[in-house]
């Protein structure tokens, strides 16, 4: 048995993402054993290189996930100097292949209810399990990883990731920030 906290926000938003990164880094420097990897969702690269200042030095593997390349005509690629940025530090980004697609327009049933529960926490899961079927983690890996509700950061889930074919079996282990709204 063990206690930990989970942080709430009014209402979600870009806002919060430096409060969420803190919040992970404190919650994942104290578990044992420690997530295998810190998973961010940053679709502009902004997130991915808080992250990796956040996390600096404290031994952790950073995957930043943003939109896929065969996506980008849709929505926009990550800014290409805050990409590099990222990679001195260490941060490792999701490839363009294997593409993946969205949960969201094979399965708008998973996506209604993760959204019950915010629209931060689909994403975060969504992004853990596009780790996994780009071969940059295992099926089952213990991550914490990140959603937003627009931009930024405003939820972190600790989930034991699973591959697209088999999302609905993702174990959350813990909520450690989200948005109550």
């Amino acid at each position: 048995m063990y206690k930990s906290s989970t942080l709430y926000f009014e209402k979600g938003g870009r806002e919060h993402s430096e409060d969420v990164l803190k919040a992970m880094e404190e919650r994942a420097c104290a578990m044992d054993p420690r997530p295998e990897a810190i998973v961010v969702t940053s679709t502009s690269g902004e997130t991915a290189l808080k992250a990796a200042e956040v996390f600096q030095g404290k031994g952790f593997r950073i995957i930043a996930a943003p939109f896929q390349k065969h996506l980008w005509d849709q929505f926009r690629g990550p800014a290409p100097e805050l990409v590099a940025k990222c990679k001195e530090l260490g941060v490792e980004f999701l490839p363009d292949q294997p593409a993946i697609p969205l949960v969201d327009e094979e399965r708008p049933d998973i996506v209604g209810a993760w959204r019950v529960v915010s629209q931060g926490f689909k994403v975060a899961l969504q992004v853990a399990s596009m780790c996994v079927d780009t071969g940059l983690i295992e099926d089952g890996t213990l991550v914490m990883a990140t959603g937003g509700t627009s931009c930024g950061a405003d939820t972190a889930v600790l989930v034991e990731a699973r591959s697209y074919d088999e999302i609905l079996k993702s174990n959350v282990v813990e909520i450690v920030a989200m948005p109550n709204r």
